[in-house]
């Protein structure tokens, strides 16, 4: 056993929390530059008067960016280090922060949310995995898990932020706010943030030794002189990406796609534009931030009841479960419009069913299909479902400002909930054979997404 594998089979070190603990800061700050527009939008579309379509569109814009980001962005850190990338991925996004904060019409707010969504899309596919290559093989799973509620808990952050700076100093406060954050997390990455060990064993720079030696010294290890040999690959990913598409993986890929993307679909929808909605139902912009802020909050409990659960209960049939709660959830919603107390109460509800839908489809994908394609099975299907992202702030805005009432908005939005359940249900028909899968399943190293 060379020492890479004894410290993935060792109990995990100081320095590797500390680097999880980073990871999860640094998600967090992603969430806050990527949903903020969600609490500051009502107060720009009052300044520049605004329609409600050109909301939908400023808030698809930080999710547009986010795609493009982890298509063209996030490949990179397989050439030049998680590392690298996560931290030029931090200054970039405090860069669109500012910018935000300094524009002064529609077009060019839009464009620095898609700097910062792309930005934020990098990041949110390589954090993942160089979280998961700083855990030990038993914490892998948790820690990865962990890092997902960190766009809850940033979208938290930003709402109460908003709640606080708003009043006093303007809305672009906010966007300064979260620009000096991010350089502060920026500052803090470039000292304390280490390489992946895998990434180093694997592409071999010309100071990897060093450098493995120097994290190697941090978890109070002894530094070794040779590196240790990479892994071997399992198959190219043409020949994964080819087996997703053959026999019974065909379906259960279109069907994994179905209930992806509508998942994101319903959670993007709530969470971009609960605040406004509720503003537009009659309550107070403060009101509706604290909406926005509940929401985020049963969004991490969500994530984190379904992890507790799915040791216990079938991960296709509970997420289903989630589908079909949530579909529930909005229609209760959108009769509790009315009453302050009764829909805070159930925004709570919303997010914790609709954020468990996605992290239920995390769970469910790795266990589908054979080991040699499971990342790429991810990976592609995180990529499809950015459009149920894209899409969901765009049609709520055109829906609005066609004359429907927020109320019937998230009734119509309960639709693709139910389609999400119906194809979680039919994954449960197509359980993998012997044929299907000719290595056992283990768990996936790197292959991770957030809502």
């Amino acid at each position: 056993m060379n020492v890479l594998e004894q410290v993935k089979n060792s109990p995990m070190s100081p320095a590797q929390i500390r680097a999880v603990a980073l990871c999860l800061v640094i998600n967090l700050v992603d969430g806050f530059d990527l949903l903020v527009t969600s609490y500051v939008g009502p107060t720009i579309t009052r300044e520049w008067g605004l329609s409600s379509s050109d909301v939908g569109v400023l808030l698809s814009g930080g999710l547009a960016g986010m795609a493009i980001g982890a298509l063209f962005l996030a490949p990179l850190a397989d050439r030049i280090g998680r590392r690298r990338l996560t931290l030029a991925c931090l200054a970039l996004a405090s860069a669109g922060m500012l910018a935000a904060a300094l524009t002064q019409d529609f077009g060019q707010l839009l464009a620095t949310r898609l700097v910062t969504g792309a930005a934020v899309g990098a990041m949110a596919a390589s954090l993942p995995v160089l979280t998961s290559e700083f855990a030990n093989n038993r914490r892998r799973g948790l820690v990865v898990a962990l890092i997902t509620t960190g766009y809850g808990i940033g979208s938290v952050i930003a709402g109460v932020a908003s709640s606080l700076l708003i009043g006093s100093y303007g809305w672009r406060s906010v966007f300064v706010f979260g620009s000096v954050v991010t350089a502060v997390l920026f500052a803090v990455g470039l000292r304390a943030l280490p390489e992946s060990m895998d990434y180093l064993v694997a592409r071999r720079p010309g100071d990897a030794l060093e450098r493995f030696n120097r994290i190697l010294v941090s978890m109070g290890r002894a530094p070794v002189e040779t590196l240790p040999e990479p892994a071997s690959p399992t198959g190219s990913r043409k020949v994964a990406l080819d087996s997703l598409f053959r026999g019974r993986n065909a379906v259960r890929t279109v069907l994994v796609w179905l209930a992806f993307t509508a998942a994101q679909l319903i959670f993007y929808f709530a969470s971009s534009w609960t605040p406004g909605l509720l503003l537009e139902a009659g309550m107070s912009n403060q009101q509706g931030i604290s909406g926005g802020v509940l929401f985020s909050l049963g969004g991490v409990t969500g994530a984190i009841l379904l992890g507790v659960l799915a040791s216990r209960v079938e991960p296709r049939r509970l997420t289903a479960a989630y589908f079909v709660a949530g579909a529930l959830m909005l229609i209760l919603f959108s009769v509790s419009l009315g009453t302050l107390a009764s829909a805070l109460v159930v925004a709570v509800l919303v997010g914790l069913f609709l954020n468990g839908t996605v992290s239920g489809i995390n769970v469910i994908v790795p266990s589908l299909y054979p080991a040699e394609s499971r990342a790429t099975a991810l990976g592609l299907a995180v990529a499809v479902s950015r459009l149920g992202a894209v899409l969901a702030p765009l049609i709520a805005g055109f829906l609005l400002q066609a004359g429907w009432t927020p109320g019937s908005m998230f009734q119509v939005f309960a639709i693709p909930a139910v389609l999400g359940a119906a194809a979680t249900i039919l994954l449960t028909r197509f359980e993998r054979t012997t044929r299907d899968a000719p290595a056992e399943p283990r768990p996936v190293e790197g292959a991770a997404a957030e809502a």
